[in-house]
């Protein structure tokens, strides 16, 4: 008698016919499903506030604050980096430093994609071309024009996985980028806000 036994929930017991013979077969079936988990979150001087981790199809939110600051950086941004440059037009640039980390499993590839939630609008929302990011994260910035524009919603998102080289998002590795803005020196007082949507997938 061959006996293949489990867990006590899980138990089975085959009986040969014939004899002088010790084999069985069994059948064992199911499938497996896709499953990806999108983490966000700050590093260096950024604090991310607000839950970081998306899973399924729920959707997690934090915000950036960069506090009150003013374009000639007197004072400067409470939380992140600011750059006085001249290009396109005298203004700053605020910087935070994000790290985004897909975990998959059941395919053989991932993808982030990085893009605005809504369409770019009048204030207090931030021009589109004033919105940008870039993967590796930019340490010093010297113009309003590095790294790449935040694709407008309803674009093909930018994939910060590709931008740092790979062809697709690594399992577990955290990808760093920067999120800038441009302000110019014209930009009248005044809040501003906008909504950035990170989605990690797999095929």
């Amino acid at each position: 008698m061959l006996l293949l036994s489990g867990i006590p929930a899980a138990k089975a017991q085959v009986s040969p016919v014939g004899t002088n013979r010790g084999q069985g077969q069994i059948g064992i079936g199911g499938r497996v499903v896709n499953e990806v988990v999108l983490a966000v979150s700050g590093s260096g001087s950024t604090v991310l506030s607000g839950a970081s981790l998306a899973q399924g199809p729920g959707r997690a939110s934090g915000t950036i604050d960069f506090g009150s600051f003013s374009t000639l950086l007197q004072p400067g941004p409470t939380n992140g980096q600011g750059f006085r440059v001249a290009l396109p037009s005298a203004g700053v640039v605020v910087t935070a430093t994000l790290s985004a980390t897909i975990f998959y499993h059941g395919s053989p590839s991932a993808t982030i994609t990085v893009s605005r939630q809504n369409l770019a609008s009048s204030l207090p929302d931030l021009p589109l071309s004033g919105l940008r990011i870039a993967s590796p994260a930019i340490g010093t910035w010297t113009s309003g024009q590095q790294g790449t524009q935040v694709p407008n919603a309803g674009l093909p998102g930018f994939n910060p996985c590709q931008a740092a080289g790979d062809i697709t998002c690594i399992h577990g590795k955290p990808y760093r980028h920067s999120l800038a803005l441009f302000l110019p020196d014209t930009r009248p007082a005044g809040p501003f806000s906008t909504t950035i949507l990170y989605s990690g997938t797999v095929p």
